[in-house]
């Protein structure tokens, strides 16, 4: 607005110059005609008292005539010239101007604005002679009348540049600088409306000029246009953000509480990152082991075998192998690793997961010990039952003989010790051998359904009753059918002595989603002891004053051996169950038992 302000007085300013220059020329050609008049009166005066006298009138006469003339307000003085240039004399105040100033000029004249004069020159003839009259003006009133000339059209200009300007202002803010304003506001707000995730704040400023018929309108309606696709192109890529860094932290969350060690290495065998369990399970810090070398953990694995894993790598096919680990401390331990190759950050690293199989190790040589001392233990049995038999027959022979009170008594004992032997012996060679198992398809309802019958005549079953639940489909084991009788027989004769009389055991089959035989044997008696519960299931542990222990860690050989598992659960208020885990064949898994 001052821009067009200055441009508008400017403008009139320029306009002004020419208009001032205009109006002192005209002033000063006014004084001109009037002292024009004035020696016109002068010449008629002169002629009339030549006419009256008839006299000759000589150039001093005619001065003297003209300098009547000083008493013109206007005029301060004169000098009279004939043609030849000669100064005949002057009156009042002499002017500067001389003979040589004006006699080749048209319109001969002099302004001194300085002086305040202005001088003119005129040819006049006075009683038929010509003569050159110079007169000199007092210009003092013209100087003032330029002044309030002036300010008259100063002030006109000024009140015409504040009326355009004011008229521009309100026109233009309206069509122009306000939209424009508000446009600029929102280009400004659209940074931090943009980086703010919730879109609180709104550039919206502009919005009600969107609709206009004309390019600012076309600006706006596409600057709103544009903000509204990138805030929603933003909004989606915040929301993948977020589900990017979700997931990111979730994903690093997972791999520093994973239980194993994983650790990624560069083409130079360098540590570049390491999970927090291998951080915690090799006793460093991260930024004491990551850079550092393989080899600093691994002190079997050479820079050759690494050179040709890394080689055996890119056919994209993971590699699992066996190795060994530094601890920080300088301890060691065997370790699997499972090696693949990923692609991180461009570049193609080894992934590799870490296991401890120290436990594993330690398994297989108890294993392999455990395997002598079942060879040994079955070489015992053996050599002990060859001696025991000829002891057996012996004390068997001794019963048909007549013998005293007190011979029969230790006859007995020794008879009882000698079958309590004989199981013992027994149970440690089934215990001691190899689970072999014939592989048959058995239907476990029916196979429960014919011994249910056999186990209510057992001794231990006596004023007790079992009751069989079937499940309602049909439960094929691939199994031996003889090791599995001998598991429920087992499990359903040990609940039977764990309750009193005219109380019920109950054998319940089932279905589980898992396509597994569920196998339930509960008994309501005296619960197990909680120190005694978790060793039940090893050999020589017992619950009963005669019991061996090794019935449940055969029947618990017996279910591993066909890929299920044995859980025995027991508290006073529900008592014992005994719930036996077997996989099922998929094919028979629908039908109803007859």
């Amino acid at each position: 607005m001052l821009s067009v302000f200055g441009s508008i007085l400017a403008i009139e300013g320029l306009i002004l110059i020419p208009s001032v220059s205009r109006r002192k020329h005209e002033l000063l050609d006014s004084l001109a005609k009037q002292s024009t008049a004035s020696l016109s009166v002068a010449t008629v005066d002169i002629k009339e008292d030549v006419k009256d006298t008839n006299q000759v009138v000589f150039p001093d006469q005619l001065l003297t005539k003209l300098s009547r003339m000083e008493a013109i307000p206007m005029v301060e003085g004169g000098s009279l010239y004939d043609t030849s240039g000669n100064l005949v004399g002057t009156f009042g105040e002499a002017p500067k101007m001389l003979f040589e100033d004006f006699s080749n000029t048209s319109n001969p004249t002099d302004f001194n604005p300085k002086t305040n004069r202005y001088e003119t020159a005129q040819e006049f003839p006075f009683v038929g002679i010509p003569y050159w009259v110079v007169i000199n003006h007092d210009t003092t009133s013209v100087r003032k009348e330029i002044r309030a000339f002036i300010w008259r059209i100063f002030g006109l200009v000024l009140i015409i540049s504040a009326v355009v300007t004011l008229t521009t202002m309100i026109v233009l803010r309206s069509i122009l600088i306000d939209p424009i304003l508000a446009l600029s506001q929102d280009l400004l707000q659209a940074p931090a409306a943009l980086k703010d995730s919730n879109l609180r704040i709104q550039p919206v400023a502009s919005a009600r000029y969107q609709h206009r018929k004309d390019e600012l309108g076309d600006v706006i309606s596409a600057f709103m246009q544009m903000f509204e696709r990138i805030s929603a192109a933003i909004a989606q890529r915040q929301k993948a953000e977020d589900k990017l860094r979700e997931s990111e932290s979730r994903f690093r969350t997972l791999v520093d509480q994973a239980a194993e060690s994983m650790v990624v290495l560069d083409e130079e065998a360098t540590i570049v990152n390491v999970n927090q369990f291998g951080l915690n399970y090799l006793g460093y810090l991260r930024d004491e082991l990551v850079g550092n070398s393989l080899f600093d953990i691994n002190p079997v694995f050479k820079l050759d075998k690494f050179n040709a894993l890394w080689e055996r790598l890119q056919t994209g096919k993971p590699v699992t192998l066996e190795s060994v680990h530094r601890r920080k401390d300088g301890t060691t331990f065997p370790v699997e690793v499972r090696v693949s190759l990923i692609a991180m950050e461009g570049e193609k690293r080894i992934l590799a997961l870490v296991r401890d199989i120290s436990d594993r190790k330690q398994a297989e040589k108890d294993q392999a010990r455990l395997a002598e001392i079942g060879e040994l233990a079955a070489m015992i049995v053996h050599e002990v039952r060859n001696p025991f038999t000829t002891v057996y027959m012996a004390l068997s022979t001794f019963k048909s003989m007549e013998l005293p009170p007190r011979g029969q008594m230790r006859l007995a004992l020794a008879m009882d010790e000698s079958e309590r032997l004989k199981r013992l012996l027994n149970e440690i060679l089934a215990y001691s051998k190899e689970q072999k198992l014939a592989g048959e398809e058995v239907e476990i309802n029916e196979l429960s359904q014919e011994l249910v019958r056999s186990l209510q005549e057992i001794p231990a079953a006596e004023e007790k009753q079992i009751q069989l639940v079937n499940s309602p489909k049909k439960l094929v084991v691939k199994g031996d059918r003889d090791k599995l009788k001998q598991v429920f027989i087992n499990l359903v004769t040990n609940a039977c002595e764990a309750i009193p009389p005219k109380e019920t055991v109950t054998w319940e089959l089932q279905l589980t989603e898992e396509q597994h035989l569920k196998a339930r044997i509960h008994n309501g008696g005296d619960p197990i002891p909680p120190d005694v519960l978790p060793k039940l299931t090893k050999p020589f542990v017992s619950t009963k004053s005669n019991g061996n222990g090794l019935g449940l860690a055969i029947t618990k050989r017996i279910i591993e051996a066909h890929g299920g598992n044995l859980r025995i659960e027991s508290n006073e208020k529900e008592g014992t169950t005994v719930t036996v885990l077997l996989p099922v064949t998929a094919s028979f898994t629908s039908g109803v038992t007859a």
